[in-house]
């Protein structure tokens, strides 16, 4: 589906609703930043609309995360969690088997073995258990007679489970960041800066990024204040790959936890850089945990056991780490296999079947499917048709998905509206999960197309593809580079500026890696300046990729830094040929 390119609308507005024009924001500020009118229109976008913004933007600093105690429940939790390290007692930790959760637990294993506390770690099975706080969970900590269990990146609508919990004495800290029902379960606490009576100023953190506060809130307690930045680097790969907004806190957690890992990463994180290949990325930011130590940690916990990616995070045996990392690039390469085909294989039942005019939504489903990669499916039918997308598979005998959705559109809320058809459901805005009966398909997908219809009948239905700047390449010089690179980390809110550059010609290819991407050199013949560019391979576009062809590109800038020496690398996101 061809997209059509628009430049983004500067929109910020300042504090009592009125929009501001970007001119003078540039004038006001022009004189005491020193920053080409370029970069400062990258900062008005991401709503910085004064000098004092542009400062708290490029310095983040620790001194600025909120108070954890002004997160609802927060007292409870932490006097629970002082209470079990002052008698040494066992506590369970239990978690989502995502990067979210797999760097939660083993963030609040590690904080708990400060104090000599003993932890158990139970990951539930995605096959078997699926998502949420398992019962086996609980089992085990009732034959084990451990009286706590954290719960971290899930459990907000384990309601039935907390109140098992609660019969057979067993306390329950919640730490989650998914959107509540309206009942929330009856736990010891309920960690959410999502409920409804949650006083926390900022909402957007992750599930590391709660149970984080609960490890900030106890070291207050203790008086031990050193302790956390020592797990930043975890806080900061869940953060940046459960996709939650870089903003405000996150951004400050981000930032602190990239700087860690460039500076002195733990011995796991050191055999994951390893793994990045030469050249794509020089330093951790948010594309190497995008693309190169997410989707290893994620892996594992997709197609097998999650409590793997668990072990390798915690473990300082370089031979065994090695190993460990070894299992993890093959787990990965056979989910990339996976999903390819069941990307494929979804594409093609969509247009067959599905797609026509009253396309406002996907919703598909395969017995064989397999639930670990129905995600990055989903996610993949939502960039290529800009429509909510769901992607089923059968465990079970019951329909299990995945749901991602498009700015102008929360899935959370419109699940909501069919929870009628729906056994269980969970998420936010652009993601979420649920389960459904399998012969309920054909009537939740006609429901759901028309709440789709109706909030987006009035939207063009080609993906619009938003740049932010149209560039010169004889603009992007050292200077330009170095201070991009200051814009990370990259993510919701604070997205890696699109750019558009008109009329240039492909040179010559450098690379071509078949079913992943190629590489070639694009050329402004007007200042004769070159970058090397990578586009991921899509046929139709990879075909068209020959020396001597005109064309516009719409691309993200990759800064790699060489002997101290910034150099751009392009990376593709759309490419009309002249």
């Amino acid at each position: 589906m061809k997209k059509t390119w628009k430049l983004k609308e500067l929109k910020p507005k300042n504090g009592i609703g009125k929009q501001i024009d970007f001119k003078d924001f540039y004038e006001k500020v022009k004189d005491k930043v020193k920053l080409s009118e370029t970069l400062l229109r990258l900062l008005f976008l991401r709503g910085i609309t004064s000098h004092i913004d542009i400062i708290k933007f490029f310095k983040p600093q620790l001194e600025r995360l909120y108070e954890p105690f002004l997160m609802k429940d927060m007292d409870k939790a932490c006097n629970r969690i002082l209470k079990a390290i002052s008698s040494k007692e066992k506590i369970m930790i239990t978690s989502d088997y995502d990067v979210d959760g797999t760097c939660g637990a083993s963030m609040f294993h590690l904080f708990l073995n400060e104090f000599g506390v003993e932890t158990e770690i139970y990951i539930p099975d995605r096959e078997t258990e699926g998502y949420g706080i398992s019962i086996n969970a609980i089992n085990l900590a009732k034959e084990r007679n451990i009286k706590l269990i954290v719960a971290i990146d899930f459990g907000i609508t384990a309601i039935d489970k907390i109140e098992i919990a609660n019969s057979l004495g067993i306390d329950f800290i919640i730490c989650d960041h998914h959107q509540p029902q309206e009942k929330i379960p009856n736990a010891l606490a309920v960690l959410n800066p999502m409920r409804n009576d949650c006083p926390y100023p900022f909402k957007h953190l992750c599930g590391t990024g709660v149970a984080f506060k609960l490890i900030q809130a106890v070291c207050k307690k203790l008086n031990r204040n050193e302790l956390i930045t020592k797990y930043l680097d975890l806080v900061a790969i869940a953060t940046a790959s459960d996709i939650s907004p870089v903003i405000d806190e996150n951004r400050i957690l981000i930032n602190a936890g990239f700087d860690i890992m460039n500076k002195s990463p733990r011995p796991s994180i050191r055999t994951l850089i390893s793994k990045i290949p030469t050249g794509i990325v020089n330093k951790i930011n948010t594309t190497s945990i995008v693309y190169s130590i997410a989707p290893r940690l994620n892996a594992v916990g997709r197609l097998g056991d999650a409590k793997r990616a668990i072990e390798f995070l915690l473990c300082e045996d370089k031979e065994k780490l090695n190993q460990l990392s070894s299992e993890l690039d093959d787990t990965n390469t056979d989910r990339r296999e996976m999903d390819q085909e069941t990307t494929k294989q979804a594409i093609e039942l969509f247009e067959e079947k599905y797609l026509n005019e009253n396309s406002f939504s996907i919703v598909l489903h395969k017995d064989d499917w397999h639930p670990g990669v129905i995600g990055i499916v989903a996610a993949r039918l939502v960039e290529k048709y800009n429509l909510p997308a769901i992607v089923l598979s059968t465990t079970n005998g019951v329909a299990k998905g995945s749901a991602r959705s498009i700015n102008d559109f929360n899935i959370y809320e419109a699940l909501k509206q069919c929870e009628d058809l729906l056994i269980q459901f969970g998420g936010h805005f652009y993601a979420a999960g649920l389960e459904l009966k399998v012969e309920d398909i054909d009537r939740f997908r006609e429901k759901f197309n028309l709440i789709a219809k109706e909030k987006l009948i009035n939207k063009d239905s080609s993906p619009d593809f938003e740049y932010e700047v149209e560039l010169k390449f004889q603009e992007i010089d050292p200077i330009f580079l170095n201070v991009l690179d200051y814009f990370e980390p990259f993510g919701p809110g604070n997205p890696n500026p699109i750019f558009m550059t008109r009329n240039l010609i492909i040179e010559n290819i450098l690379k071509h890696f078949k079913n992943y991407c190629i590489i070639f050199k694009l050329t402004d013949p007007s200042s004769n300046i070159s970058f090397e560019a990578n586009l991921p391979y899509e046929t139709k576009l990879v075909e068209n990729i020959k020396p001597g062809v005109s064309c516009n590109v719409c691309y993200t800038i990759d800064v790699i830094h060489w002997n101290n020496f910034p150099i751009g690398k392009l990376r593709i996101k759309d490419i009309k040929f002249n």
